[in-house]
């Protein structure tokens, strides 16, 4: 009886913790202009190749799946670029300009960096694969569950279809559903009745 009461507190602080656990929300389908920066492999400073990425990137989503359409300026300096889901996919260049337009998908939370490797050579000067973190601007992004389909406007500002008004995402840190305090008012009932009936009878 002696190692009940810790135990039963333990698995009761376990519950409290996951069930508190934010949850990321998902983007709601549709097509948006978003700002990014390179920022650097390992710190918050601004990667040198932050320089041969054109900003903002179109960022689609289609049914749940996150598409993210970007231009690299310098493109015969960046040999090579891979995604975390894989080589990125070309979908036109311009030798004249040094441009190339890529592609790649993107695949859960885009309010976290996305790890971005490239082959970078410079003649004379540099040849390193090379790697930074992409940081979005998530801002003001419609999550999903709405009823109304969006797309983006000239500004990157998420428009409701067929209204044309602006619509902002209401700025909130606060992402768990109401489900989660339900949950958590539970478990506290059952930590309590657990504290109750385990407690030595007094004379």
């Amino acid at each position: 009886m002696k190692f009940r009461f810790p135990l039963v507190m333990v698995l009761a602080a376990l519950i409290l913790i996951i069930i508190a656990a934010p949850v990321s929300a998902q983007i709601a389908d549709g097509t948006y202009q978003v700002h990014y920066e390179m920022k650097e492999k390992s710190s918050d400073n601004t990667s040198i190749a932050d320089g041969y990425f054109q900003s903002p990137a179109t960022l689609t989503v289609e049914n749940g799946v996150q598409t993210i359409t970007l231009t690299v300026t310098g493109s015969n300096y960046i040999q090579s670029l891979n995604a975390p889901s894989g080589p990125v996919t070309v979908v036109s260049e311009n030798e004249a300009n040094e441009t190339r337009t890529v592609k790649f998908r993107v695949d859960g939370d885009l309010s976290q960096p996305i790890n971005m490797g490239m082959h970078i050579i410079v003649p004379d000067l540099y040849d390193q694969t090379h790697t930074a973190r992409m940081v979005i601007n998530t801002s003001g992004l419609p999550e999903a569950g709405s009823n109304t389909s969006t797309e983006a406007n000239t500004s990157g500002e998420a428009v409701a279809s067929g209204e044309g008004e602006v619509v902002e995402n209401p700025k909130t840190g606060e992402n768990s559903s109401i489900a989660l305090y339900a949950a958590l008012l539970v478990a506290s009932i059952i930590g309590l009745v657990a504290i109750r009936k385990l407690r030595p009878a007094r004379d």
